[in-house]
């Protein structure tokens, strides 16, 4: 990490503000540990240590903000909003204005991998954004009221995080009052000139929802130590 912000060429921002209502907990998803480590800590340790990533921004809750501060010094902290996309506006004004390329991540995602990093990265040389997906498993279908329709599995991905643009691109799609649930989808329809693009995900990039995702990255942890 690069202490001087100012020199920051490519940061990444981890969206961390989330209440871990659907895990069922009190405490936030990215605050629960695994193997004696806050989910949190893994993504921050990835983007740290990879070469191309020149600063990190934490968005987190006014209520974990001083835990936050304290826990990850080398990062900058801020609060998020109500809304996922709030949170990373927010995250995107902490960024310094010689920043090219944002990476954009989940917190609840804690096995974020340097290929999956690298790749996005390496695509933005050829895409205004960029995101990792997977092919699902599972045969897929649409419900139409009382019936439904099936849905070609092949051409079906699952899209997940880091999502990675051009700064520019980005902070365009956040200033244009368009509303998504993702930086994808936002970018889509906010730049509908924009180039956007996919990079191989990984089924271990998974994130936390349900207490199983906890037992199945536990696993997953297991089997490579």
């Amino acid at each position: 990490m690069l202490e001087d912000m100012e020199k920051c060429r490519n940061t990444a921002i981890i969206v961390a503000a989330g209440s871990g209502n659907r895990l069922g907990s009190d405490i936030p998803k990215q605050f629960l540990k695994l193997n004696g480590r806050e989910i949190l800590s893994y993504s921050v340790k990835s983007f740290q240590n990879h070469p191309d990533v020149d600063a990190l921004v934490i968005v987190t809750s006014a209520e974990y903000f001083e835990h936050v501060s304290a826990s990850y010094p080398d990062c900058h902290v801020v609060i998020g909003g109500s809304t996922r996309q709030e949170s990373v506006t927010n995250g995107m004004q902490a960024i310094t204005d010689g920043t090219e390329l944002v990476l954009v991540h989940d917190a609840a995602r804690p096995l974020v991998s340097h290929d999956i990093i690298s790749e996005c990265l390496e695509k933005l040389m050829h895409f205004d954004g960029v995101a990792p997906a997977i092919k699902p498993t599972d045969s897929m279908i649409m419900i139409n009221g009382e019936d439904f329709d099936p849905l070609e599995r092949s051409s079906l991905r699952i899209v997940q995080t880091p999502q990675c643009f051009h700064a520019d691109t980005l902070n365009k799609a956040h200033n244009s009052g368009v509303v998504d649930t993702d930086e994808m989808g936002l970018v889509r329809r906010a730049v509908p000139s924009a180039r956007l693009g996919f990079a191989e995900g990984s089924p271990a990039n998974m994130k936390v929802t349900r207490a199983l995702d906890l037992e199945i990255l536990q696993l997953v942890l297991n089997a490579g130590t």
